[in-house]
């Protein structure tokens, strides 16, 4: 099957699923239980200023920063366990340690060191994302072609040139892989995290709807972030496909 076939099965079954969700809506007829998606789109379109202009800045700050942060801080680790095997074995398992602790229950504990501020928040993104950079870089770094490593070293190839040369580009594309998990954590990091407490953001924004009992409003951030990450993803897929040419090939 050829990939726009897929893609155009993935967006027929997404419809059929937001058809189905605006059935069932109106089968119940209880719109403060089961708002349907046009209940949604129109809290949205109502409150579109204040989403728009005041909590989803507020959110991307959180996520792009922590993003960033995550992928620099993951490459990094990754880097320096490949490098070494003995700071392979003491790092790894701290970093293993550090996924095994759910984030609502340590995220109180950032708001206790730094209050209901922006920090407090990209922490939690952070928490939640550098572990799969980390882990899927080291993984792609290892899995360098032994033979193809034999052969640069034949012809003199310093150790700079070697990861720049052959074991970057072959990690390439587990650091595209981990990217495409990075963004939509990013934003369950960050609407968690202002769920919390926030001066703004979808996830108080949401957290405010909730306690007005407005079932639409506060589905409304969900679907908002939801596209916004299928969006970014999508980006992300295209440039891998523009950057990784050689992939199966290294």
């Amino acid at each position: 099957m050829s990939p726009k076939k897929k893609r155009a099965i993935g967006v027929l079954f997404l419809v059929f699923l937001i058809v189905l969700w605006q059935i069932i809506s109106l089968i119940i007829g209880k719109s403060y239980l089961l708002p349907g998606p046009v209940d949604v789109v129109e809290n949205i379109w109502e409150n579109r200023i204040e989403i728009f202009t005041v909590h989803l800045p507020a959110t991307l700050q959180v996520v792009v920063s922590g993003g960033i942060i995550s992928v620099v801080l993951g490459f990094f680790l990754a880097m320096i366990m490949d490098m070494d095997r003995r700071v392979e074995k003491a790092l790894y398992p701290v970093l293993t340690a550090t996924q095994t602790i759910p984030v609502m229950c340590i995220a109180p504990v950032f708001v206790l060191w730094f209050g209901y501020t922006v920090t407090m928040r990209i922490i939690v993104v952070v928490l939640l994302n550098f572990f799969s950079v980390a882990v899927n870089v080291f993984d792609g770094l290892k899995s360098t072609n032994t033979g193809r490593t034999e052969l640069m070293l034949t012809y003199g190839a310093s150790r700079l040139q070697r990861f720049f040369l052959l074991r970057l580009p072959t990690a390439l594309p587990y650091l595209f892989t981990a990217l495409k998990v990075v963004v939509p954590w990013s934003f369950v990091g960050a609407a968690v995290s202002e769920w919390l407490g926030a001066p703004s953001g979808l996830g108080i924004y949401s957290r405010n709807c909730m306690a007005q009992f407005d079932a639409a409003g506060l589905l409304a951030p969900l679907a908002v972030l939801t596209v916004l990450a299928l969006i970014l993803n999508g980006v992300i897929y295209l440039a891998e496909k523009k950057i990784i040419t050689w992939k199966g090939e290294v």
